[in-house]
């Protein structure tokens, strides 16, 4: 048992470290794609954004038919959207087939992530649960490192077409392993519950967002998960290449350094809310600030930031990234096991609304800013330490929403459990 609960919980780290290459293989491309397609920095975001909106838009239908069908047909679905996305992008240089298969990556990624959580608690339960779910996520960001460093190399050396058709490749190759390794549950007979029907499925959802714990873990997750999605899926390279004077390799290496950051902390943050589950709120609360005051430490430079302040912003970064899980970890106290997909979907629905919605502000932004400082000759320079210091500034906003409602709900929380605590 142990043995297929290894091969099972491999399977689905694979899935998604595959999932987070497709995921954040614009950010590196993100210079090259400008060129490519000739376009702003408003429409490249909008390249981004409509496959974050996707896959944000997905997360409670997939919950739904998670809870229905199992994490093995939707891993597989999946990895075969993401594949034929990835090829759209790689052979059509037209930037409207271009948004189609970003879109297409969107869905696919959709049904990964939380296909995945629901592997680890269909096979191990209690601190166990949280310390694998850790574990697993942390291997999936590997997929940082990997198009931040070699995927940076083949499209550098081989050019978009090869690049692209190569992540398609390796997709494929994913869907066979899921076919043959994957088994939903530790006893077959409970891996799958279906709700009765669809009907009844989003009036449970409804009855479990009622509860202000859900809403509480969508508001952590909203929180942490926007502020290293930003700067990884999109913006980060162009910041540091155009605004901080890196050379490309140095950026990609930096964006690299994101998964060796998740890979130390994010075993110690499984532990930790393991071994001290009260601590949960603290730990988030305390990435929350972190995360602004790193940024206002370089928003405030007039020119190009020391390294050693780059290299903390990346630091705080990579760890706000695994931080984010303890959402996850959060809303199973509130939530029967047979119902975490949809829910879980609920909750990743907030750092990717987070995300898009900063990531496009963004884009606005830097245009903004450029074309207010453009010469007399009408040349526009789009990426400029200016530019950048107004729009990651929306960051700010993303963090101050976040703590704010997530307080108003801890709040709820304490005073129902009160409440219940009286009668």
């Amino acid at each position: 048992m142990k043995n297929k609960a290894a091969l099972v919980m491999t399977a689905g780290a694979l899935a998604y470290l595959v999932a987070v290459i497709n995921r954040s293989s614009l950010g590196v491309a993100a210079l090259a794609a400008t060129e490519r397609f000739d376009v702003a920095a408003t429409m490249l975001s909008t390249l981004a954004v409509s496959q974050l909106a996707v896959y944000a838009a997905m997360q409670i239908p997939v919950g739904i038919l998670l809870d229905r069908f199992g994490a093995k047909r939707l891993l597989v679905f999946g990895a075969c959207s993401m594949a034929v996305g990835q090829l759209l992008v790689a052979f059509i240089p037209v930037f409207g087939f271009a948004v189609a298969g970003r879109m297409l990556v969107g869905l696919g990624d959709a049904f990964v992530f939380i296909s995945m959580i629901r592997l680890v608690y269909g096979w191990f339960d209690g601190a166990m649960a949280t310390r694998i779910q850790q574990l697993l996520t942390n291997v999936g960001q590997v997929g940082q490192a990997i198009s931040a460093l070699p995927f940076a190399l083949v499209l550098h050396l081989n050019g978009w077409t090869v690049a692209f058709a190569s992540l398609a490749f390796v997709t494929v190759a994913l869907v066979f392993v899921l076919l043959a390794v994957v088994q939903e549950d530790r006893n077959p007979s409970d891996g799958i519950i279906r709700a009765e029907s669809l009907k009844s499925s989003f009036r449970q959802l409804a009855s479990n967002v009622a509860k202000p714990g859900v809403r509480a873990s969508f508001w952590i997750h909203f929180t942490l998960q926007s502020a290293p999605s930003v700067f990884l899926l999109l913006w980060g390279y162009p910041f540091l290449v155009s605004a901080e004077n890196f050379s490309p390799s140095a950026a990609s290496f930096a964006l690299s350094t994101f998964a060796v950051t998740g890979l130390f902390s994010g075993p110690v943050i499984g532990w930790l809310c393991g071994r001290y589950p009260g601590a949960r709120i603290f730990m988030v609360i305390g990435t929350a600030l972190s995360i602004g005051g790193s940024w206002i430490l370089v928003l405030l430079q007039t020119e190009s930031a020391p390294t050693w302040m780059i290299l903390l912003l990346i630091f705080v970064l990579g760890v706000s990234g695994p931080m984010s899980m303890v959402a996850f970890d959060f809303v199973r106290n509130h939530v029967d096991k047979s119902q975490l997909g949809a829910v879980n979907g609920f909750v990743n629905v907030g750092g990717f609304v987070a995300t898009f919605s900063m990531m496009f502000i963004a884009g606005v932004i830097l245009d903004q800013v450029a074309l207010a400082n453009s010469d007399d000759t009408g040349v526009i320079s789009r990426f400029t330490l200016e530019g950048f210091r107004w729009a990651m500034s929306v960051e700010f906003f993303a963090l101050a929403l976040g703590v704010l409602m997530l307080a108003i709900e801890l709040a709820k929380t304490r005073a129902l459990k009160s409440h219940q605590g009286n009668k």
